[in-house]
């Protein structure tokens, strides 16, 4: 990662800018892995919603996306034979990479597409596509689960950061009981068993707000993955506090479990333009109308006693997961449009060609394969021991091995 880190965003909602000055703050800023910055132990993103296909004298590329586009390509420079490339920077700035064709932006906003093509005129031809990897969520795995009691009465997934606002999460929960007379049972998560100093000093501050945190919130420093799914369903309510960030997961994740979210109005609201939080308005969960406690406070009264008007998974469905993110992706490259056989718009899904080609080529179905039957060439990191994955994809297609990347000449 590279660049200014926008600190004076994080818990400022009204920044006294013009927008072209916020919007270069924002972009100052990315989540990149570079080749620089590579070591031997590190791991490099690279998802591959559609591997390359051969069928019937007719070969197309694939696409991956990677927050290490540009090291990628330093390593296998013929990769864009069958590749097309997505960056990606975990972040609400535009990507900085070199060398992608296309560009994950987060949200949908012509205004500040038209404004990163004029201001940079050499990346002015990638190809910005709203989507991010928060949104290839798999929306049948983490989905509700059977016959959970929802006895969590507010989940907060967020790491121990400056980012993510948690004293002012913190004293939300202490003003609730002050206002309303009952403690609510509070769920908190971090990611974190070994807090650096920074976790440290953020922990301390959760603390300052509520006193003794076992007397207000259940702090779970770490659960399991395949436990997820649970968690979320067991919640009415995911709160999240921050104001700045990429697209969160987290908001995704709990839709797809069919759990409200509750949000301030104004997280990412340079980024997003006129893009909402999340679809479906009320019926997903709510936007807090101010940047403070008792705001947050008297939203969460309002998500708790009004849970059952709540429909988040519904309206996720409409227009999130797997089958609209490989959709939306397809459709907006127009390589696809100009070169995948029997291409209709919207219904890669029922593509015969590519259907029958993925059998072919991989030994399973398309849907098998984009809900990760075959997890193994469709979301791994690129590290020493893994790029053989990469020759795999070469010698199918007949690419010229590249020379292997000798990583021992990389910055200890």
């Amino acid at each position: 990662m590279k660049g200014n880190y926008p600190y004076d965003y994080f818990a400022n909602p009204n920044i006294n800018k013009p927008i072209e000055e916020i919007w270069a703050d924002i972009d100052a800023f990315s989540m990149e892995v570079f080749p620089d910055e590579v070591r031997q132990s590190s791991l490099i993103d690279f998802m591959i919603p559609l591997p390359p296909l051969n069928y019937e004298g007719k070969t197309t590329k694939g696409v991956f996306l990677s927050q290490g586009v540009d090291y990628i390509y330093e390593c296998y420079p013929e990769i864009s034979k069958i590749f097309i490339s997505a960056a990606y920077s975990m972040w609400t700035s535009y990507p900085w990479s070199k060398h992608a064709d296309a560009y994950c932006v987060c949200y949908d906003n012509p205004e500040r597409e038209k404004w990163f093509r004029k201001t940079n005129p050499d990346r002015a031809d990638k190809i910005l596509l709203p989507l991010q990897d928060a949104d290839f969520t798999n929306e049948y795995w983490l989905a509700p689960t059977w016959d959970t009691p929802k006895d969590i009465d507010v989940l907060c997934i967020a790491r121990l950061s400056l980012l993510k606002n948690l004293q002012i999460f913190a004293q939300a929960i202490k003003f609730y009981h002050q206002r309303y007379g009952k403690k609510l049972n509070v769920v908190l998560v971090s990611g974190s068993e070994n807090l650096d100093d920074m976790e440290k000093e953020e922990y301390r501050k959760v603390e300052e707000a509520v006193g003794k945190i076992e007397d207000y919130i259940d702090y779970r420093p770490v659960v399991p993955y395949n436990e997820i799914a649970k968690l979320y369903s067991s919640s009415k309510l995911v709160v999240l506090p921050s104001l700045l960030e990429g697209k969160n997961r987290v908001l995704q994740e709990a839709l797809s479990c069919n759990t409200a979210v509750i949000a301030f109005k104004d997280l990412n609201k340079y980024s997003r333009g006129n893009s909402p939080i999340f679809v479906g308005g009320k019926e997903s969960g709510l936007e807090v109308p101010e940047f403070s406690p008792e705001a947050l406070a008297d939203a969460i009264h309002w998500g708790i006693i009004n849970n059952a008007a709540f429909k988040p998974r519904r309206n996720y469905l409409k227009y999130n997961g797997r089958l609209n993110f490989i959709n939306k992706l397809i459709d907006s490259i127009p390589y696809f449009r100009e070169n995948l056989p029997e291409y209709t718009p919207g219904a890669i899904e029922k593509n015969q060609w590519v259907d029958l080609a993925m059998q072919d080529n991989y030994q399973q179905s398309f849907i098998d394969f984009l809900y990760g039957k075959n997890t193994r060439i469709q979301h791994f990191r690129v590290v020493q021991d893994d790029s053989f994955i990469i020759n795999f994809f070469y010698s199918r297609f007949g690419v010229q091995n590249s020379p292997y990347p000798d990583f021992t000449k990389l910055q200890p």
